[in-house]
């Protein structure tokens, strides 16, 4: 039952939710309980869970043979019959468009847009050397973004400080991702950015990013200033400093002089870490 429940990454679902659930009720002056239920948040949210976990269930039925190479032990839709994922397909898809028929026909059309995506995604595009990591980074951001669409009150501004943290991050776990994949990914034929241009240059994209999106949050931070009076906001800029900032800088470091699976495993487990804390300081508004 464990490895069936593995296969939806229940945190990262999970996550998502309370991401979009935050956003809306922390970032939005007006919003209340029941303003943001009579808007569909929760509609919103279960159609993004539902595009989510057709993504997850779908890249793990084209990686069978990828996974028994790299994670043997971890992915494990290969032990399941191939009807399961069809019909896990069929019920995702089913729950995103009740979902976005409660809300209206343009986020129907996003959802199905973007289950479209991962589905390319999945079967083509993740191969392609950087095509595939900007397609998940373009996704992330939209998981946030797209929220201003019904909850117009919300400070754009903000809005992009969150989502291009998700959009920034996500690219680089993907490449991290493809440099921890590299021996399954050569076997059976991939395009992807270590493979094609090699690792030294796949950590050095890696680098760049995670210092672009350093400048990025410094910058950020400094409009986010007319949010917050002392000493909430020295507070906030400590936590950011502390449990975003830091941590993405000794990554940046570090990740030039990634070799091996571990590393790159290591290293895309403090992106998700810090992931969670950035999103997290929604909480100070």
């Amino acid at each position: 039952m464990i490895k069936y429940l593995r296969i939806y990454r229940p945190l990262n679902l999970l996550f998502i939710g309370i991401a979009q659930w935050l956003c809306v009720y922390r970032l939005d002056v007006y919003a209340n309980l029941q303003s943001i239920y009579e808007l569909g948040i929760y509609p919103l949210i279960g159609g993004t869970i539902a595009v989510a976990a057709f993504g997850y269930w779908v890249n793990d039925f084209y990686d069978i043979e990828r996974d028994r190479i790299n994670k043997p032990e971890k992915r494990t839709l290969w032990q399941f019959p191939k009807w399961l994922s069809w019909v896990h397909f069929v019920l995702f898809i089913g729950f995103a468009v009740i979902c976005g028929l409660l809300l209206n026909y343009f986020f129907l059309g996003l959802f199905m847009f973007c289950i479209v995506l991962l589905w390319l995604y999945s079967m083509l595009l993740k191969d392609s050397p950087g095509i595939g990591n900007a397609l998940i980074a373009i996704l992330s951001f939209l998981s946030i973004y797209m929220l201003k669409w019904q909850f117009v009150s919300i400070d754009p501004l903000l809005l992009i400080h969150f989502a291009a943290l998700a959009g920034l991050l996500n690219f680089s776990r993907e490449v991290v991702k493809d440099g921890e994949d590299i021996e399954g990914d050569k076997e059976l034929g991939a395009k992807t950015i270590p493979i094609v241009f090699g690792k030294s240059f796949a950590n050095k994209i890696v680098h760049f990013i995670l210092l672009f999106t350093i400048s990025f949050v410094a910058i950020s931070l400094y409009y986010q200033r007319i949010y917050f009076k002392p000493p909430m906001n020295y507070l906030y800029w400590g936590y950011y400093l502390l449990f975003v900032i830091i941590p993405l800088y000794k990554l940046a470091v570090d990740v030039r002089y990634g070799e091996d699976a571990e590393d790159y495993a290591r290293f895309s487990m403090i992106i998700k870490y810090v992931l969670y804390t950035g999103i997290l300081s929604i909480l100070f508004f």
